[in-house]
């Protein structure tokens, strides 16, 4: 039989402060006389989490508080009153400014402690570092997030060649439809002009048959231009959501690409300036590549190009030149809009890094962007000023 084993006092209470510092970090008591407080202790754990010794805590009475986030403050006061009377309080995870300056997430408890009458005697306060687990959390939602975002653009991909299929066949009716009426059109303007000649002019659709002609032949040659436009579309879109295999090594002519994007984005151009310009230039070599990338960051530095904007008079011009010396063809986007500032500058490339969160931005696109450029062993180069616009250069080796 084993022998009975007693633990004691010392014992116990070092058996107390061990578990007691393996569940949390630090612990701070604050003691009560009469909702308030006339004494606080700040366990030697505290510099771990804050940065600041007990004595430091001990001498300034309001450091406590006073490294408390901004955002967070008025919360933990608030939870702080409610303990001093007595009350209970749910545990608060909220950010502190340590003392170097970074920013920590902790996890508070407070635990109160009342004599016999049901008054407040002190209150102990458990504080876990919980920084890390924010992180790893925020990386999952972000995970989350791509995951989600993957899964549209694949929706939406699916979806866009469906309705560019819908679309292709009412277009090609359309457009034969058409057809035939020009060569109707054709057929019966002899008659129509005879007709007018031996008995005088007559009104068609309001028009004398003379003018008459004229809109005929203007509107018919509208739907068929138009029509035209809408397979142009229909077929980049297509070409865009098609599966890409991710090989750069494909022959590729940066006026076409180009033109390519500027057709996608043409109902945002269209919404935002009434300047917008490109240059081509016939004398580009053709490299090799990935055409379907290099459409989307054509793409995607347009729609930023537009977004930038603040007046529908303000110009956006695309330009391409060729560095013959460098053996590089350069695309140029520039806008006249907000610009950006050089605290954003900086970070403008970074994964999910945007200003435009609250109207739907996601961070990716210039980050996608550059990968993209940089795959091709070229670069992105992105110059900019707050008032004055915003210059993109896009680098592309000649190979």
């Amino acid at each position: 039989m084993p022998k009975d084993y007693k633990i004691g006092p010392g014992e116990e209470e070092q058996r107390y402060r061990r578990l007691l510092r393996y569940l949390t970090d630090y612990i701070y008591t604050v003691h009560v006389e009469n909702n308030k407080v006339v004494n606080t202790y700040h366990g030697p754990g505290c510099i771990a989490v804050t940065g600041y010794t007990s004595e430091d805590l001990h001498n300034d009475p309001d450091l406590w508080h006073s490294m408390v986030h901004e955002d967070d403050k008025a919360v933990v006061l608030a939870r702080a009153d409610r303990a001093l009377k007595g009350l209970e309080v749910s545990p608060l995870e909220h950010r502190i400014i340590h003392r170097d300056g970074s920013v920590r997430w902790v996890r508070s408890s407070i635990v109160l402690s009342k004599d016999e009458t049901g008054e407040l005697l002190y209150y102990d306060g458990l504080i876990n570092d919980i920084t890390e687990l924010k992180k790893a959390q925020e990386r999952t939602e972000t995970k989350q997030r791509q995951l989600i975002q993957a899964d549209k653009m694949v929706s939406l991909g699916t979806m866009v060649t469906g309705i560019a299929h819908e679309i292709s066949n009412p277009t090609n009716f359309v457009l034969l439809n058409a057809r035939f009426l020009h060569k109707v059109w054709d057929d019966i303007y002899p008659v129509i002009k005879y007709y007018a000649e031996q008995h005088g002019d007559y009104i068609i659709a309001g028009y004398s048959p003379d003018k008459a002609k004229d809109k005929i032949i203007q509107s018919i040659d509208g739907i068929v231009n138009g029509s035209h436009r809408i397979q142009k579309i229909t077929k980049s879109l297509t070409n865009f959501a098609r599966s890409d295999s991710g090989e750069i090594n494909h022959p590729v002519d940066i006026n076409i690409v180009t033109a390519n994007a500027v057709l996608l984005t043409g109902n945002i151009i269209k919404n935002s300036t009434n300047n917008f310009s490109v240059n081509y230039n016939k004398s580009l070599p053709i490299i090799k590549g990935n055409p379907q990338q290099l459409e989307q960051v054509i793409i995607n530095l347009i729609s930023n190009a537009c977004q930038a904007l603040t007046g529908m008079e303000q110009k956006i011009s695309v330009d391409l030149f060729s560095g013959e010396e460098e053996k590089t063809i350069h695309i140029f986007i520039k806008d006249e809009g907000a610009g950006i500032g050089k605290d954003h500058l900086k970070h403008i490339f970074d994964p999910f890094f945007t200003t435009k969160r609250d109207s739907g931005g996601t961070g990716l696109g210039l980050y996608v962007s550059y990968k993209i450029v940089e795959s091709h062993q070229g670069d992105l180069i992105i110059n900019s000023e707050t008032g004055k616009g915003t210059t993109c250069e896009v680098i592309l080796p000649i190979n």
